[in-house]
């Protein structure tokens, strides 16, 4: 009888060894003369495992590379591509997406459908935005990490933006409220002597999709108030002024809870957001003492108002300019009155943009640093 299971079993016939895979780190997606162009950042083992430094086409280590094709589809640019690659490529270990906003305008349905559709690639790889081709992003040589994929994952799980991963972009699209929020990449200058291509991205601004389609660029301050209503900010820092003092406290938040409230009442739809937020005071370049409460209390209620403002213009913003649900209020909606949403389902688009928005904001300072008073301020008792 063990000798009869032997016969049958199937043994590895079909295995592919890992020396003939090429392994893809983090993909790219641009649009150029009316194609589509698909570009792979390639892991090099070879280089890796013998430390050689004077790699080209990839991080200074030397263990990556950059492949390009284009096609008509992102398909048919996938198959281009592995005929300029000697090994099968691996999509498996693809954690970063990158579509530039010259390829966003055109509409992103496409690549979302590939993505999740094609059985290789990870529905939780991180996508971005790019103001410049996504292939240039790509070619960085960046001298901290072993390449720019992986400095892009490092800043996505540092929350330094949105977080957005391929199923998520596609959820979102999707969603009732058909929009979507990316962090938006340039590429730092390099330093002075220092090759073009030695340097690495970095976040700046976010990229806003309609439906599917690259709609505008958000750039500080407005975009501090988008992603507070997203429920996306992290680490940042803020300045915070009272007057009369001269200077300003700048305020680290600890934690900030936004929460949707949607409610339906005698036919009129309205969305209440509270925001509650705790932080600490990492500078102060003001002669106010952080040792008096009235001090405190005046520093949280000017923080208050600095966020609630933040959310206001980030809500008008969408609202009467874009007329897109950024926040995902439908999905509250969707949530919350099932029945209602229903009937009102098709009637979102022109029932939005009239929307009764309440924001409330509340701002609380837990820690003040290890020092309490202002310093470098002379002491009055001294002579």
């Amino acid at each position: 009888m063990p000798i009869l299971c032997c016969v049958l079993l199937s043994g590895c016939w079909d295995r592919i060894e890992i020396n003939d895979l090429a392994i893809v780190l983090a993909t790219g997606i641009d649009y150029e003369d009316g194609k589509v162009q698909l570009t792979s950042q390639i892991f090099i083992p070879r280089k890796a495992s013998a430390g050689d430094s004077s790699g080209s086409g990839g991080s200074p280590s030397g263990v990556t590379m950059i492949r390009t094709a284009d096609g008509h589809t992102i398909a048919e640019a996938l198959n281009r591509l592995q005929r300029k690659v000697p090994r099968n490529m691996f999509w498996g270990h693809c954690e970063v997406i990158i579509i530039s906003e010259q390829a966003g305008k055109r509409g992103i349905r496409e690549y979302i459908d590939f993505f999740l559709r094609y059985p290789q690639f990870r529905e939780h790889a991180y996508v971005f935005s790019s103001e410049r081709a996504a292939k240039d992003i790509l070619a960085l040589l960046d001298p901290l990490e072993r390449s720019s994929a992986e400095s892009l994952r490092e800043m996505a799980n540092m929350k330094l933006g949105t977080r957005m991963t391929a199923l998520e972009l596609g959820k979102s699209i999707e969603g009732p409220g058909s929009s979507v929020i990316l962090s938006r990449m340039l590429i730092l200058p390099p330093e002075p002597e220092q090759d073009k291509l030695t340097t690495t991205p970095y976040v700046k601004g976010l990229s806003i999709y309609k439906k599917d389609r690259y709609v505008k660029t958000v750039k500080e301050p407005l975009s501090v108030g988008v992603l507070l209503l997203a429920k996306e900010l992290n680490n940042i820092i803020m300045p915070v002024e009272i007057k009369p003092l001269k200077g300003s406290f700048s305020i680290q938040p600890i934690e900030i809870q936004t929460v949707l409230k949607p409610r339906i009442v005698n036919q009129r739809w309205s969305m209440k957001v509270d925001i509650q937020t705790r932080g600490e005071v990492v500078l102060n370049t003001t002669e106010g003492d952080l040792t008096d409460p009235a001090v405190i209390t005046k520093l949280e209620q000017e923080w208050s108002a600095k966020l609630t403002t933040l959310a206001h213009d980030a809500l008008e913003m969408a609202q009467k300019e874009l007329r897109t649900d950024l926040f995902k209020f439908a999905v509250e909606f969707r949530r919350y009155y099932p029945h209602q949403w229903k009937k009102q389902e098709k009637n979102w688009e022109t029932l939005y943009p009239e929307l009764d928005v309440e924001v409330k904001v509340g701002a609380h300072v837990v820690r003040t640093g290890k020092s309490t008073g202002p310093q470098g301020i002379p002491d009055e008792d001294e002579n």
